[in-house]
């Protein structure tokens, strides 16, 4: 289903839903009391599908790009109007094919994100994330390079201070070239990004 299609609906299904029990007070879904600014802790966990991965994956070499599993843990500081700066760190576990017992992918990212809909006990979330990562066998590091993704999904309340967040991002990167000792090859040398696909959920506290 095109992305823009699957926002249209997510956003659909957000207007369908009963108002937040909060909304007929003066507090702001996914906010502190009252609607006032507030720090916000995350924990995800992801599922991660590559989708391109030519210049990490050769041809006529074994695959370190796979299928994976993401924990990541966002911090953000969140305005009353639903949007939120803060920073990050994730790191993914994949399939290394040999090449790596685990391949080990981590980010340090700067985030941007956007709550729609505060009055809504679901609302839409977009979010913007950045940074530097590091990748290499089992939290070694075999190269640097940077990554970026484009997220969207939605949020739900559990208590005042608490929500359920989930996300489908597209995440592209980019690191240096390398050769991987186990096999000789060359990586990350002909130019291009690999891509992903991540399935997010996680809970977010208000602190």
């Amino acid at each position: 289903m095109p992305t823009r299609a699957v926002i249209v609906c997510l956003w659909a299904l957000c207007l369908s839903l009963p108002r937040s029990v909060r909304a007929d007070s003066t507090e702001i879904p996914g906010m502190a009391p009252e609607g006032a600014p507030s720090f916000a802790l995350g924990v995800e966990t992801g599922l991660v599908m590559p989708v391109a991965r030519k210049p990490l994956c050769p041809d006529g070499y074994e695959c370190l790009f796979g299928v994976g599993l993401a924990l990541g843990f966002p911090f953000s500081y969140r305005w009353a109007n639903g949007t939120g700066l803060g920073f990050g760190y994730e790191f993914w576990l994949q399939n290394g094919n040999g090449v790596y017992e685990a391949t080990i992918t981590q980010a340090f990212t700067v985030l941007v994100r956007q709550s729609f809909l505060l009055d809504r006990s679901v609302h839409p979330v977009l979010r913007l994330r950045g940074g530097f990562l590091m990748l290499g066998p089992s939290f070694r590091v075999d190269t640097i390079g940077g990554t970026a993704e484009f997220a969207f999904g939605g949020e739900t309340e559990l208590t005042p201070s608490s929500l359920f967040t989930f996300l489908l991002g597209g995440q592209v990167l980019r690191t240096r070239a390398f050769t991987t000792r186990a096999d000789g090859a060359p990586r990350s040398v002909a130019g291009g990004v690999d891509a992903a696909l991540i399935l997010r959920l996680g809970l977010t506290f208000l602190l």
